[in-house]
């Protein structure tokens, strides 16, 4: 499954780490219309409705995309929060 670490930094200082999964990329086609791979266009509304998308559905906001958007100061890239790495489910045969 692919996942996209952000970080969220708010008008107000604070910082939030936010993992962009399956359900949140779903939804990014659905709204847009667009396969996920479009927001490599470099439109900054796409990555901010992730961002906000992945934060309403894991109850870190209340606010629709608009107001949530006046809130916050930058989304970018989190390399520090890595994703889960899920681990082979049957062992490769060596030799």
């Amino acid at each position: 499954m692919m996942r996209i670490a952000l970080k969220v930094t708010y008008a107000d200082g604070r910082e939030q780490a936010v993992m962009v999964s399956a359900p949140d990329l779903i939804g990014f086609e659905r709204h847009f219309d667009k396969p996920m791979t479009a927001m490599s266009t470099g439109r900054m509304e796409y990555l901010w409705w992730v961002a906000w998308h992945a934060s309403k559905r894991k109850a870190l906001t209340d606010l629709d995309f608009e107001a949530w958007v006046n809130t916050v100061d930058t989304v970018a890239d989190d390399p520090n929060n890595e994703a889960e790495i899920v681990p082979l489910e049957i062992k490769p045969d060596i030799g």
